[in-house]
Protein backbone atom coordinates (compact mmCIF):
# COMPACT_ATOMS: atom_id res chain seq x y z
CA UNK A 1 0.00 0.00 0.00
CA UNK A 2 1.57 3.52 -0.82
CA UNK A 3 0.69 6.72 0.58
CA UNK A 4 1.23 9.72 -1.67
CA UNK A 5 1.93 12.81 -0.08
CA UNK A 6 2.00 16.30 -1.99
CA UNK A 7 2.85 19.20 -1.13
CA UNK A 8 0.68 22.52 -2.52
CA UNK A 9 3.49 24.94 -2.19
CA UNK A 10 6.03 23.06 -3.95
CA UNK A 11 5.87 20.19 -6.74
CA UNK A 12 8.23 17.63 -4.32
CA UNK A 13 5.90 14.42 -3.08
CA UNK A 14 6.75 12.20 -0.94
CA UNK A 15 6.01 8.25 -1.24
CA UNK A 16 5.29 6.40 2.31
CA UNK A 17 5.14 2.21 1.64
CA UNK A 18 2.84 0.75 3.72
CA UNK A 19 3.42 -3.19 3.92
CA UNK A 20 0.98 -5.85 5.23
CA UNK A 21 2.76 -6.47 8.74
CA UNK A 22 2.68 -2.54 9.14
CA UNK A 23 -1.10 -2.36 7.85
CA UNK A 24 -1.76 -5.09 10.76
CA UNK A 25 0.02 -3.70 13.46
CA UNK A 26 -1.30 0.17 13.21
CA UNK A 27 -4.73 -2.15 12.87
CA UNK A 28 -4.29 -3.70 16.05
CA UNK A 29 -3.15 -0.64 18.50
CA UNK A 30 -6.05 1.32 16.63
CA UNK A 31 -8.50 -1.57 18.25
CA UNK A 32 -6.59 -1.37 21.53
CA UNK A 33 -6.24 2.58 21.46
CA UNK A 34 -10.33 3.08 20.16
CA UNK A 35 -11.91 2.01 22.89
CA UNK A 36 -9.98 3.42 25.55
CA UNK A 37 -10.15 6.96 23.92
CA UNK A 38 -14.30 6.05 23.82
CA UNK A 39 -14.29 5.41 27.00
CA UNK A 40 -12.02 8.59 28.42
CA UNK A 41 -14.08 10.67 26.66
CA UNK A 42 -17.40 9.42 27.77
CA UNK A 43 -16.66 10.56 31.60
CA UNK A 44 -15.07 13.47 30.81
CA UNK A 45 -18.23 14.37 29.11
CA UNK A 46 -20.22 12.87 32.10
CA UNK A 47 -18.22 14.61 34.27
CA UNK A 48 -19.22 17.84 32.90
CA UNK A 49 -22.56 17.22 31.89
CA UNK A 50 -23.56 14.16 34.20
CA UNK A 51 -26.79 14.38 36.00
CA UNK A 52 -26.59 14.64 40.02
CA UNK A 53 -28.37 12.12 41.77
CA UNK A 54 -31.93 12.99 43.05
CA UNK A 55 -30.89 12.54 46.68
CA UNK A 56 -27.83 14.21 46.76
CA UNK A 57 -29.23 17.16 45.19
CA UNK A 58 -32.38 17.18 47.30
CA UNK A 59 -29.51 17.35 50.17
CA UNK A 60 -27.95 20.34 48.22
CA UNK A 61 -30.92 21.86 48.04
CA UNK A 62 -32.03 21.12 51.59
CA UNK A 63 -28.63 22.98 53.07
CA UNK A 64 -28.81 26.34 51.10
CA UNK A 65 -32.55 26.32 51.81
CA UNK A 66 -31.96 26.57 55.58
CA UNK A 67 -28.91 29.06 55.08
CA UNK A 68 -30.63 31.27 53.56
CA UNK A 69 -34.02 30.91 56.40
CA UNK A 70 -31.43 31.42 59.00
CA UNK A 71 -29.89 34.38 57.34
CA UNK A 72 -33.84 35.48 56.96
CA UNK A 73 -34.61 34.92 60.30
CA UNK A 74 -31.18 36.65 61.45
CA UNK A 75 -32.03 39.97 59.32
CA UNK A 76 -35.98 39.98 60.58
CA UNK A 77 -34.71 39.77 63.95
CA UNK A 78 -32.25 42.65 63.40
CA UNK A 79 -35.23 45.06 61.82
CA UNK A 80 -37.14 44.26 64.97
CA UNK A 81 -34.81 44.79 67.53
CA UNK A 82 -34.51 48.65 65.57
CA UNK A 83 -38.11 48.80 65.48
CA UNK A 84 -38.11 47.77 69.46
CA UNK A 85 -35.09 50.56 69.72
CA UNK A 86 -37.14 53.04 67.27
CA UNK A 87 -40.48 52.75 69.56
CA UNK A 88 -39.02 53.18 72.94
CA UNK A 89 -37.33 56.32 71.62
CA UNK A 90 -40.87 57.47 70.02
CA UNK A 91 -42.45 56.49 73.46
CA UNK A 92 -39.80 59.15 75.11
CA UNK A 93 -40.57 62.00 72.88
CA UNK A 94 -44.48 61.05 73.21
CA UNK A 95 -43.57 61.71 76.97
CA UNK A 96 -41.44 64.99 76.17
CA UNK A 97 -44.82 66.30 74.13
CA UNK A 98 -46.92 65.34 77.81
CA UNK A 99 -44.50 67.61 79.60
CA UNK A 100 -44.73 70.38 77.01
CA UNK A 101 -48.46 70.25 76.99
CA UNK A 102 -48.42 70.71 80.63
CA UNK A 103 -46.04 74.05 80.26
CA UNK A 104 -48.58 74.89 77.55
CA UNK A 105 -51.69 74.00 79.52
CA UNK A 106 -50.20 76.47 82.90
CA UNK A 107 -49.01 79.60 80.94
CA UNK A 108 -52.28 79.30 79.19
CA UNK A 109 -54.07 79.44 83.14
CA UNK A 110 -51.73 81.68 84.27
CA UNK A 111 -52.15 84.52 81.87
CA UNK A 112 -55.51 84.26 81.97
CA UNK A 113 -56.26 83.32 78.39
CA UNK A 114 -58.89 81.53 76.74
CA UNK A 115 -59.03 77.90 76.71
CA UNK A 116 -60.91 77.64 73.18
CA UNK A 117 -57.76 79.35 71.77
CA UNK A 118 -54.89 77.54 72.93
CA UNK A 119 -55.97 73.77 73.74
CA UNK A 120 -53.04 71.85 74.97
CA UNK A 121 -54.82 69.09 76.95
CA UNK A 122 -56.17 67.09 73.70
CA UNK A 123 -53.84 65.62 70.54
CA UNK A 124 -54.96 67.21 66.90
CA UNK A 125 -58.39 65.39 65.59
CA UNK A 126 -56.46 62.47 63.31
CA UNK A 127 -57.97 59.08 61.45
CA UNK A 128 -57.07 55.65 61.83
CA UNK A 129 -56.10 53.76 65.05
CA UNK A 130 -53.92 54.77 67.75
CA UNK A 131 -51.23 52.41 68.61
CA UNK A 132 -50.12 53.71 72.78
CA UNK A 133 -49.06 50.25 74.24
CA UNK A 134 -44.93 50.52 73.03
CA UNK A 135 -44.47 47.16 75.42
CA UNK A 136 -46.08 45.20 72.51
CA UNK A 137 -44.24 44.21 69.65
CA UNK A 138 -44.91 46.93 66.92
CA UNK A 139 -44.56 46.56 63.51
CA UNK A 140 -43.77 48.58 60.61
CA UNK A 141 -47.12 49.63 60.00
CA UNK A 142 -48.10 51.02 63.35
CA UNK A 143 -44.12 52.70 63.93
CA UNK A 144 -45.05 54.89 60.62
CA UNK A 145 -48.50 55.47 61.39
CA UNK A 146 -47.35 56.61 64.95
CA UNK A 147 -44.59 58.72 63.35
CA UNK A 148 -47.30 60.39 61.81
CA UNK A 149 -49.48 60.91 64.65
CA UNK A 150 -46.64 62.61 66.33
CA UNK A 151 -45.52 64.59 63.89
CA UNK A 152 -49.03 66.43 63.62
CA UNK A 153 -49.17 66.60 67.34
CA UNK A 154 -45.69 68.27 67.31
CA UNK A 155 -47.08 70.67 64.49
CA UNK A 156 -49.68 71.57 66.38
CA UNK A 157 -47.86 72.13 69.61
CA UNK A 158 -45.47 74.33 68.01
CA UNK A 159 -48.18 76.19 66.19
CA UNK A 160 -49.79 77.28 69.72
CA UNK A 161 -46.35 77.61 71.59
CA UNK A 162 -45.64 80.20 69.00
CA UNK A 163 -48.82 82.07 69.29
CA UNK A 164 -48.74 82.14 72.85
CA UNK A 165 -45.70 82.83 73.13
CA UNK A 166 -45.65 86.07 71.15
CA UNK A 167 -49.24 87.35 73.08
CA UNK A 168 -47.13 86.45 76.63
CA UNK A 169 -44.30 88.47 74.82
CA UNK A 170 -46.30 90.96 73.47
CA UNK A 171 -48.02 91.58 77.27
CA UNK A 172 -44.68 91.34 78.76
CA UNK A 173 -43.65 94.20 76.51
CA UNK A 174 -46.32 96.07 76.99
CA UNK A 175 -46.07 96.04 80.85
CA UNK A 176 -42.67 97.00 80.85
CA UNK A 177 -42.64 99.77 78.33
CA UNK A 178 -46.06 101.27 79.23
CA UNK A 179 -45.14 103.71 82.47
CA UNK A 180 -47.40 102.76 85.16
CA UNK A 181 -47.07 102.74 88.89
CA UNK A 182 -45.71 104.95 91.15
CA UNK A 183 -42.46 106.52 91.68
CA UNK A 184 -42.13 105.41 95.14
CA UNK A 185 -42.19 103.09 97.45
CA UNK A 186 -44.25 105.28 100.17
CA UNK A 187 -45.65 108.62 100.54
CA UNK A 188 -48.36 110.58 98.59
CA UNK A 189 -49.45 112.46 96.23
CA UNK A 190 -49.99 116.44 96.93
CA UNK A 191 -50.45 118.04 93.40
CA UNK A 192 -52.24 116.56 90.64
CA UNK A 193 -51.62 116.90 86.94
CA UNK A 194 -54.18 119.88 85.80
CA UNK A 195 -54.91 123.75 86.72
CA UNK A 196 -53.83 124.42 89.97
CA UNK A 197 -52.66 127.49 91.91
CA UNK A 198 -48.94 128.17 91.22
CA UNK A 199 -47.32 127.96 94.90
CA UNK A 200 -44.91 130.68 94.25
CA UNK A 201 -47.10 133.45 92.60
CA UNK A 202 -50.89 131.70 93.65
CA UNK A 203 -51.87 132.66 90.02
CA UNK A 204 -53.61 129.38 88.20
CA UNK A 205 -51.61 127.47 86.29
CA UNK A 206 -51.61 124.33 84.31
CA UNK A 207 -49.50 121.47 86.05
CA UNK A 208 -48.28 118.76 83.61
CA UNK A 209 -47.04 116.43 86.52
CA UNK A 210 -48.12 115.08 89.17
CA UNK A 211 -46.07 115.64 92.47
CA UNK A 212 -45.36 112.88 94.80
CA UNK A 213 -44.36 113.85 98.52
CA UNK A 214 -42.20 111.31 100.76
CA UNK A 215 -39.46 110.95 103.32
CA UNK A 216 -36.34 112.68 102.24
CA UNK A 217 -33.33 110.35 100.91
CA UNK A 218 -36.39 107.86 99.63
CA UNK A 219 -35.66 105.72 96.15
CA UNK A 220 -37.16 107.13 93.26
CA UNK A 221 -38.49 104.64 90.72
CA UNK A 222 -38.65 104.50 87.05
CA UNK A 223 -42.76 103.81 85.61
CA UNK A 224 -41.28 101.26 83.07
CA UNK A 225 -38.34 99.79 81.09
CA UNK A 226 -36.24 102.27 78.91
CA UNK A 227 -33.42 104.39 78.05
CA UNK A 228 -32.03 107.55 80.33
CA UNK A 229 -32.15 110.76 77.86
CA UNK A 230 -31.44 112.98 80.32
CA UNK A 231 -29.84 113.20 83.86
CA UNK A 232 -28.60 117.08 84.89
CA UNK A 233 -30.33 120.13 86.20
CA UNK A 234 -32.65 121.43 84.05
CA UNK A 235 -35.06 124.83 84.74
CA UNK A 236 -37.82 124.26 86.61
CA UNK A 237 -36.90 120.96 87.58
CA UNK A 238 -34.22 120.72 89.35
CA UNK A 239 -32.43 117.69 89.15
CA UNK A 240 -34.28 115.65 86.61
CA UNK A 241 -34.09 112.10 84.82
CA UNK A 242 -35.51 111.69 82.08
CA UNK A 243 -36.43 108.25 80.47
CA UNK A 244 -37.86 107.20 77.20
CA UNK A 245 -39.81 104.19 77.07
CA UNK A 246 -40.68 103.92 73.23
CA UNK A 247 -43.63 103.91 71.38
CA UNK A 248 -43.89 107.75 72.24
CA UNK A 249 -43.77 107.25 75.95
CA UNK A 250 -41.25 109.37 78.59
CA UNK A 251 -41.46 110.43 81.54
CA UNK A 252 -39.55 112.44 84.10
CA UNK A 253 -38.20 112.72 87.56
CA UNK A 254 -37.63 115.85 88.66
CA UNK A 255 -36.65 118.10 92.08
CA UNK A 256 -33.84 114.64 93.01
CA UNK A 257 -32.03 115.09 95.88
CA UNK A 258 -29.12 113.39 93.54
CA UNK A 259 -28.58 111.77 90.74
CA UNK A 260 -27.75 108.01 90.43
CA UNK A 261 -27.83 107.13 86.62
CA UNK A 262 -26.67 108.08 83.45
CA UNK A 263 -27.64 109.12 80.25
CA UNK A 264 -27.57 106.07 77.85
CA UNK A 265 -28.47 103.55 80.60
CA UNK A 266 -31.46 101.20 80.67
Amino acid sequence: MNIILIRNSQANQANIQLSRVKLLALGALFMVLGPLALVYLGFQWGQLHGEVPPAEMQAQWDFEADKYRQELAAAKQQAQNSLSALAMRLGQLQGHIIRLDALGQRLTDEAGLDKGEFDFEHPPAQGGPSVSDWRQQIGVTDFLASLESLERQLKDRDHQMGALSSLLMNRSVYDEVVPSGRPIISGWISSYFGIRADPFTGQKEMHQGVDFAGKEGSDVLALGSGIVTWADKRFGYGNLVEINHGDGYTTRYGHNKEILVKVGQT
